[in-house]
């Protein structure tokens, strides 16, 4: 259990990095509505499906889609998403990563021990929401990691199948564009694991 928590800060601290300096590009002053759902049978309107072996995700369909990371990148992350629009000092973006995990690891156990670690390492945490979905755990929250920079905002979905754990986190700036957040949100909330 030692090597799993060790892991898991790791992880965490790796994660945190790349997604705040990941997005650091470009802010305005207004509160996110709602994001749509879906039932992950139909596409949203203005996304497209991205369809990998053991999972699927809809994004944005303006979106740019990352693939070759550079050492910034956790060595566990899949894909990740950038907006395309660099009009503030952050853009926001949208990080898949993949972790081994031990059989019969529960949900929820993962996610609040993973959550828990995270609320640890950054600086002014507030946690904002949390919600349970049927697919996973979902918790959004704020806070940096650096004092030099922004408190930035954070969506994060926890899936786990078998001995794999993902988490997918959305990060944005609170002042970006109410639909590039919306854009967001929804966007997250798609994660499907195979």
């Amino acid at each position: 259990m030692k090597i799993f928590s060790l892991k898991l800060i790791l992880t965490s601290a790796v994660l945190f990095s790349l997604l705040i300096f990941t997005g650091c590009f470009g802010s305005d002053d207004t509160d996110p509505v709602t994001p749509p759902t879906t039932n992950n049978n139909e596409i949203l309107p203005f996304y497209r499906l991205v369809d990998g072996a053991d999972f699927s995700i809809q994004v944005p369909e303006d979106w740019e889609t990352i693939q070759k990371f550079s050492v910034d990148y956790p060595a566990n992350t899949v894909i990740a998403f950038r907006n395309n629009i660099a009009d503030h000092d952050f853009i926001a973006n949208i990080n898949i990563v993949r972790n081994e995990i031990t059989e019969g690891t529960i949900l929820v156990d993962y996610a609040s021990e993973t959550y828990q670690t995270i609320s640890t390492q950054l600086l002014s945490f507030k946690e904002l929401k949390k919600e349970e979905l049927s697919s996973g755990q979902i918790y959004e929250f704020e806070g940096i990691n650096d004092p030099a920079l922004k408190s930035k905002r954070f969506i994060q979905f926890y899936v786990v199948k078998g001995v794999t754990a993902y988490i997918v986190t959305g990060t944005y700036d609170a002042q970006d564009a109410p639909l590039a957040i919306d854009q967001l949100k929804a966007s997250v909330k798609t994660f499907l694991v195979k």
